[in-house]
């Protein structure tokens, strides 16, 4: 620190001095410094944490301070709810006091444990990665239908032209499944554009963007473009306990992985104790070609009341299997996708009827797991 003239008299900070200075030192001076100091903020963070509880105990925490730290409004909240459960984890609190926890892994850690796991986890979470903290703590709480539909209902596509570029840009954003798809039709058509021999491949982003002007010259009906044939292929992972995951861990919701088992290829794994797979079974489908011919020919659209859509339908349980619904072309009818994510389980509507005959089936609302649905539209 020195004194700079002109700027009000003020002790400012002067790098060039400090570097000059940690110049001087040993390796193993610096080494030791950058623990200390390292240690030194976690400790300033675990007391910042604390008086945030306090605050919040007396109704002084908002959004505000997120303007006045300079941050985002979330970080706020994340920092919030951290400071509140750390009261009732006391060896969490130790650890970060003691610098063996980061912000990240005692932010994660926090919504890991309870009172009853606080000490494992005291000693587990400075072993791991903050990011595979965060995934575990996600898997330990399965999304509900509504989370569900939240994450449908905030899809979105923004695009706008660039006056200085010239170019198309936008940003989207696809919720679980929707993006899983996405992304596999996309990796799908960018393994396809395969460079001449000896010549260098393109960088993965300009054949993501090729990739989606071949997804438009086929919806023109362009038949000789590298997304010609293309098929989503969606892994979903269904473990013996805790909830199924698709993509990059992201969580599915019960009535999500029971729309899918209407007409997935499922392959059983092995697993031994620390995770790994030991062996495989070959895929085989919930519903078999034979019987999804069969339901399919019956009216070769989709079920849902005057949806005239005869393309890429799903197979529906008309009584879901979890509620002990048979997989026989009785207890199945074709449906678009956007009308399939309405029904149950998923959704708050049920098909009942006969799908055998053209006019066998109506909408009604599903009162037995919504009871508080209203009439159906």
């Amino acid at each position: 620190m020195r004194v700079v003239p002109g700027v009000d008299d003020r002790d400012v900070f002067d790098l060039t001095e400090t570097l000059d200075d940690l110049r001087c030192r040993p390796l193993a001076w610096l080494h030791a410094e950058r623990i200390r100091l390292r240690d030194e903020r976690r400790r300033l963070h675990l007391r910042e944490l604390a008086v945030t509880r306090i605050l919040d105990e007396r109704g002084a925490i908002d959004d505000t301070l997120a303007a006045a730290d300079g941050i985002d409004p979330r970080d706020v909240r994340a920092t919030l709810e951290t400071a509140r459960a750390l009261e009732s984890l006391p060896h969490l609190a130790a650890a970060a006091a003691d610098g063996r926890l980061s912000p990240g892994q005692l932010h994660a850690a926090a919504q890991l444990a309870d009172p009853t796991t606080d000490a494992e986890w005291a000693e587990r979470a400075p072993r791991c990665a903050p990011a595979d903290l965060v995934r575990e703590a996600r898997t330990r709480r399965v999304p509900t239908t509504d989370d569900t539909r939240r994450r449908f209902e905030a899809r979105s596509l923004r695009y706008w032209w660039s006056d200085r570029t010239g170019m198309l840009e936008g940003r989207f954003a696809l919720p679980d499944l929707l993006g899983a798809e996405f992304e596999s039709v996309v990796q799908q058509i960018t393994e396809r554009m395969r460079p001449a021999r000896g010549q260098p491949w393109e960088p993965h982003d300009r054949r993501a963007a090729d990739a989606l002007v071949a997804l438009a010259r086929r919806a023109r009906g362009d038949g000789t473009t590298l997304a010609e044939g293309i098929v989503p292929k969606v892994l979903v992972t269904v473990p013996a306990d805790g909830p199924a995951t698709v993509a990059d861990g992201v969580l599915l919701s019960h009535a999500q992985v029971e729309q899918l088992r209407g007409d997935a290829s499922i392959t059983l794994a092995v697993v031994d104790d620390r995770g790994g797979t030991v062996a495989l079974s070959r895929s085989t489908r919930t519903i078999s070609t034979r019987l999804r011919n069969a339901v399919l020919a019956r009216t070769g659209r989709c079920a849902w009341p005057g949806c005239p859509v005869r393309h890429g339908l799903e197979l529906h349980h008309l009584v879901p299997v979890s509620h002990g619904g048979p997989t026989v072309a009785a207890n199945l009818a074709p449906v678009c996708a956007p009308h399939h994510r309405r029904l149950v389980p998923h959704g708050t509507l049920a098909l009942v009827g006969n799908p055998a005959r053209v006019d066998g089936l109506r909408l009604v609302r599903d009162t037995e797991t919504h009871p508080d649905s209203g009439p159906a539209p």
